[in-house]
């Protein structure tokens, strides 16, 4: 490794850095080399980590033989990319180590993933690549515009749903969904064909699914889901938050997915957090028994976690590690699927961030007496304005609008 530059590495630098490769590929004395390595420079475990799961996912490691190769490769898939307009304008300089040759790298790296690894999935630097499962494939390749409620059938047909509380039902077959009680729509049936349901901010919805599973997405939300199930498992993506109550099926586990987690489970009640924007996601066990996984990072210390009754189990992108701990009010937790947010001693940070995330608006808080705990209940079917007046009366505080969004303070 070059001396003075170890500091300044990216995981793709440990990539064209040929006694790391090296190491990787004779494995040889491996292990002591990258003990030795993070031991030496404890500040980049993580990039190491993450070259070292590249290394190992791609089944051809002809790729990283030679320096010149590793660059020529990389070089090919920029220029791929710039001529399909995903990079515009950039031009690479080998010898030069600036900034936007390093997010090049960055790209490069993530492009070989795509082409090498079937099963791995993790996050760097903002930039995401999925497992490579149907779900997964339609789910990244679909972009979600939150702006309005609507739910979009396997041949792209898009309907609006217009009350703020929608209720979507599907028949055992698939074929048939009731939305509402009141409009029927038929579609047809296929294997790896997907639905979404999308609810935006200051809205929620329910759903229940072919096999019987009821879902509930709180504002902000997007479930992709088959219309049947087929095969071993049922599988739903999901992006923001999800309550489920799914029915048991001991041949058929129920799988939920996110950027981060997958959640087996063969029959229970839980809430499921997983928006996008955020570094962290979670599930709550209100019935039952769930396992939770990272399929992004094959390397965790927890290959899985089994949560209890009225316990939590938080993963955190930044440390890819869970945390469990145990909630005394889960109810609380899922108030919003009956409209409305309910308080214990929470702290009005945390309150105020779920609100934020609801309505989708900025909130401020300024205050001089520190943090403290409110209790409480709210309607969600109110206009976010009386909903931060509502909660400035409780913490005995004042509620400002201003531009972009409101401001709390003494």
């Amino acid at each position: 490794m070059k001396e003075n530059t170890h500091d300044n590495y990216d995981f793709p630098d440990f990539l064209l850095d040929d006694e790391f490769v090296r190491k990787m590929k004779d494995g040889s004395g491996s292990d002591e080399y990258i003990a030795r390595l993070k031991a030496q420079f404890p500040l980049q475990e993580r990039n190491i980590d993450l070259a070292i799961q590249v290394l190992e996912a791609i089944e051809n490691k002809q790729f990283f033989s030679t320096l010149e190769q590793r660059r020529k490769v990389w070089s090919e898939i920029v220029s791929s990319l710039s001529r399909s307009g995903n990079i515009n304008d950039i031009s690479l300089n080998i010898r030069t180590k600036t900034s936007l040759f390093r997010i090049v790298l960055r790209v490069a790296a993530v492009m070989i993933l795509l082409l090498g690894i079937g099963t791995l999935a993790f996050y760097y630097t903002g930039i995401k690549v999925v497992s490579d499962s149907p779900i997964d494939r339609f789910a990244s390749s679909n972009q979600v515009d939150y702006t309005k409620s609507q739910l979009i059938l396997s041949d792209g047909k898009k309907i609006e749903v217009t009350t703020g509380d929608s209720k979507i039902r599907y028949s055992p077959d698939g074929a048939s969904v009731t939305i509402n009680d009141t409009t029927g729509i038929v579609q047809d049936v296929r294997r790896e064909q997907y639905n979404q349901m999308i609810v935006p901010y200051g809205k929620y919805a329910s759903l229940q699914l072919s096999d019987g599973t009821k879902v509930w997405l709180n504002a902000g939300s997007r479930l992709v889901y088959p219309p049947i199930f087929t095969g071993k498992c049922r599988e739903v993506y999901l992006q923001g938050e999800g309550y489920f109550e799914v029915t048991k099926n001991a041949t058929m586990p129920f799988h939920v997915k996110t950027d981060r987690l997958k959640i087996e489970v063969l029959g229970t009640k839980f809430d499921v957090q997983a928006f996008g924007e955020e570094d962290i996601h979670s599930a709550l066990l209100l019935e039952g028994a769930i396992s939770l996984s990272s399929p992004q990072n094959a390397k965790m210390a927890q290959d899985q976690v089994v949560l209890k009754q009225s316990e939590r189990g938080v993963y955190s992108g930044n440390t890819n590690r869970f945390v469990v701990e145990e909630i005394n009010h889960p109810e609380n937790y899922i108030a919003w699927t009956y409209g409305y947010i309910h308080f214990n001693d929470e702290p009005l940070e945390s309150l105020l961030k779920r609100i934020s995330r609801y309505y989708n608006i900025e909130i401020q808080l300024r205050s001089g007496m520190g943090s403290f705990q409110i209790s409480g209940k709210l309607d969600l079917k109110e206009d976010p304005e009386r909903v931060l007046r509502g909660i400035a009366i409780i913490s005995k505080l004042k509620l400002f609008k201003k531009e972009g969004g409101y401001l709390i303070k003494d």
